[in-house]
C-alpha cells in the first residue's frame, strides 16, 4: 500500500465520542511522522457508505482505509466497498463494542495500533458475509454485506432494543456500555416468544424448528461485547459457524447464558452447531435480524453467503 493513499475515517461520536479523542492522539503522530493522509468525519452510516463508495472505486491504485470507530463504522465502511482488490482495511479501537478488533487481538494502544499500521503492517484476507433480506414474500429483496455475524431472534432482539435505548450512552460515559446488554439480555429471556422457523444450510434437507430462540451465522468467534457463540468460527476458512438455539425452556436459558460465556454451551442438547457455506431462515411471523449489531428492519426470509477476499491491514 502506498503510503500517500492513507484515508482516515473517524466516527466522531461512537462510543460518546471516544472516535474523536482517538484521532486526536493519532493526528500529531502523523504530523511528526510526516505522514501524508486524508481524514473524513462522516455524520452518519449514510454518509460513511457513500464516502467509501468514492474511496474505494477502482483506479487501479490501492486504497487504504482507517477506521476509527466501532463495528457498526465498520459494516457501513464494508457496505460502500466497490473494488476489493484494491482496497484495504485497518482498525484503530473505539466504540463500545469492538468485537471486530477483539477478535482479531488488536491491541487497545492507539500509539501501537497506529505503528504497526504504519511501519509492520500485516496482511490477512478474511472472509464476510452477503445477505439477501425480504421483509415479506413479496418484497423484491435487498443485498447487504457483514463483517462478523448475521442473525435472527434473540441476539437481534437485544441489539434492536438496545438501540432505541437511552441508557447505552449514559452507560457508555462511565465505561460500563456492556451492562445495557446483559440487562436487556436478561428481559428479552423473559419476555421474547420463540417462533416456527424454517432453516436449510447449503444444499441440505431443510430443519423444521418449532421454538426458534436465535439462529445466528458467525465469521469470528465473539458478537455482543466478546460472546463466544462460536469459538471454534475460522475467518478464514470460507465457511459460517451458525449457531441454533431452540425449544429451550426460559429457565434453562438462563443457564445457556452462563456456559456460553465459558465455551461449554454446546453440552446442552438444545443447542445445535452446523457450518456452511449458505444459510437461508424462513420464519413465520417477521422477526428482528442484525447484521454487525445493527438491525435495519423486520424479514420473514434471510439468505446468508461467506465470501472472501476483505484485505484487512494490522
Amino acid at each position: 500500500m502506498s503510503m500517500s493513499n492513507y484515508h482516515f475515517i473517524v466516527n466522531s461520536t461512537a462510543s460518546s465520542g471516544a472516535g474523536y479523542r482517538t484521532w486526536k492522539t493519532v493526528e500529531p503522530i502523523l504530523a511528526e511522522e510526516n505522514i501524508v493522509y486524508s481524514v473524513y468525519f462522516p455524520k452518519d452510516v449514510r454518509e460513511t457508505e457513500v464516502l467509501t463508495r468514492q474511496l474505494t472505486r477502482s483506479s487501479g491504485e490501492d486504497c487504504h482505509l482507517i477506521i476509527l470507530g466501532g463495528d457498526g463504522t465498520l459494516n457501513a465502511v464494508l457496505q460502500g466497498i466497490e473494488c476489493f482488490e484494491h482496497t484495504g482495511i485497518s482498525c484503530i479501537r473505539t466504540g463500545s463494542g469492538n468485537d471486530f478488533a477483539r477478535n482479531m487481538h488488536i491491541t487497545k494502544d492507539v500509539r501501537k495500533a497506529l505503528f504497526n499500521i504504519l511501519h509492520h503492517p500485516k496482511e490477512i484476507t478474511l472472509d464476510y458475509g452477503e445477505l439477501y433480506l425480504q421483509r415479506d414474500d413479496t418484497d423484491a429483496g435487498e443485498r447487504r454485506r457483514f463483517i462478523i455475524s448475521s442473525g435472527v431472534g434473540y441476539d437481534a432482539d437485544i441489539c434492536e432494543e438496545v438501540s432505541r435505548s437511552r441508557l447505552k450512552s449514559i452507560m457508555n460515559r462511565i465505561h460500563m456500555g456492556k451492562l445495557v446488554y446483559v440487562l436487556i439480555g436478561i428481559k428479552q429471556i423473559l419476555t421474547r416468544q420463540s417462533g416456527k422457523a424454517l432453516i436449510r444450510i447449503d444444499d441440505k434437507e431443510p430443519i423444521k424448528i418449532s421454538g426458534m430462540f436465535f439462529t445466528v451465522a458467525m465469521i469470528h468467534a465473539c458478537e455482543g461485547g466478546g460472546v463466544p457463540f462460536c469459538p471454534q468460527a475460522d475467518p478464514t476458512d470460507g465457511k459460517f459457524d451458525i449457531c441454533l438455539v431452540k425449544n429451550m425452556p426460559k429457565w434453562k436459558l438462563f443457564l445457556a447464558v452462563m456456559l456460553v460465556y465459558i465455551k461449554k454451551h454446546y453440552l446442552l442438547r438444545e443447542v445445535t452447531g452446523f457450518r456452511g457455506r449458505k444459510l437461508t431462515i424462513k420464519t413465520e411471523n417477521p422477526e428482528w435480524f442484525h447484521m454487525d449489531g445493527e438491525t435495519p428492519c423486520q424479514i420473514r426470509r434471510l439468505t446468508l453467503e461467506c465470501k472472501t477476499g476483505l484485505r484487512i491491514f494490522l
